[in-house]
């Protein structure tokens, strides 16, 4: 098979998979790198939103986020694993991470994380929700989410400030922590108890969480950031993306409902690398020898595991 060929056999095998819509209620995104009034006024709306929601988000998660103050650097006798739901997420075993936690460690999951039946065994010390959609009905496994919290009282859950209320008025036994969810694109901010400088990614807000905690090492798997490699263009010029992740078959995006066009598409995909940037990288490992993610050292699984990382 010559290249013409592998290309058209490759978008019709794409383009066949099953498809899904994102869930996105405003208009698409324009790429707006390419002009300066464009870039000013992207800065200027982030500042005016962060003037109107930071002091909201403060009132409203005013209880919660004292008990959020008390935890800075609480952890710093301890390693931390940050768990993305990237295909690398299928490197682990739920052996091995129920060890980890056994010998001190604490692991941090995000969103479908239990939808992954081959890491079952494993209830996680944390999980962090920020998607707005996470607990609405009409989301295909927000039942079951909920059962699994239900289910596993000792997850320490952390959200956002909008929505501890909705968590609350679920009867969930588990503990809830909150963070601050308001972007201020013109700083380079991580800390969870101010407007945060990266775009909003539920996994870099778990591990600017783990941060913040001071463990003194953090493992992250599961961050692949493959999005260079997933995107496709149709007969309609609307952008659509492959979503791989771990314990589940493969979905094809619409996601022109977010992105106008290509290069929107790909000036997110320029901010989800730029923006690990703002992160240290000091004591913190990429145990997924593939992933595009290259802030972070790579480490072998087994040498964090064992603690043996020079």
């Amino acid at each position: 098979m010559n290249s013409t060929e592998k290309y058209i056999a490759n978008n019709k095998k794409v383009f066949s998979t099953k498809k899904r819509k994102k869930n996105h209620t405003s208009k698409p995104k324009a790429f707006i790198g390419g002009s300066f009034f464009n870039l000013f006024k992207y800065h200027l709306k982030s500042c005016i939103r962060t003037i109107l929601y930071y002091p909201v988000a403060l009132y409203v998660g005013k209880n919660l986020l004292r008990k959020t103050l008390t935890l800075a650097d609480s952890a710093s006798n301890r390693r931390a694993l940050v768990i993305g739901n990237g295909p690398s997420q299928g490197y682990l075993e739920a052996s091995e991470l129920n060890n980890f936690v056994k010998e001190g460690g604490e692991t941090f999951c995000v969103n479908s994380y239990f939808v992954n039946k081959k890491l079952s065994e494993h209830v996680p010390s944390w999980m962090l929700f920020s998607d707005p959609f996470t607990f609405e009905k009409r989301q295909a496994d927000s039942g079951e989410l909920i059962n699994y919290l239900k289910n596993n009282s000792s997850i320490k859950i952390i959200v956002p400030t909008v929505m501890i209320k909705e968590l609350q008025e679920m009867g969930l036994k588990n503990q809830i922590y909150c963070f601050v969810d308001v972007e201020l694109s013109i700083l380079k901010g991580i800390n969870p108890l101010f407007p945060r400088g990266y775009m909003s990614l539920t996994l870099y807000k778990a591990l600017a969480w783990s941060i913040y905690l001071g463990y003194k090492s953090i493992g992250v798997i599961g961050m692949d950031n493959t999005l260079p490699r997933n995107i496709y263009n149709n007969e309609d010029n609307k952008v659509h993306a492959i979503a791989n992740l771990a314990g589940i078959d493969d979905c094809l995006y619409d996601v022109s409902s977010h992105h106008s066009n290509v290069a929107s598409y790909y000036y997110d995909v320029f901010k989800i690398f730029h923006h690990l940037e703002y992160f240290p990288n000091k004591n913190i490992f990429n145990l997924d020898p593939y992933s595009l993610t290259d802030r972070f050292r790579k480490v072998k699984k087994e040498d964090f595991f064992e603690d043996k990382i020079d």
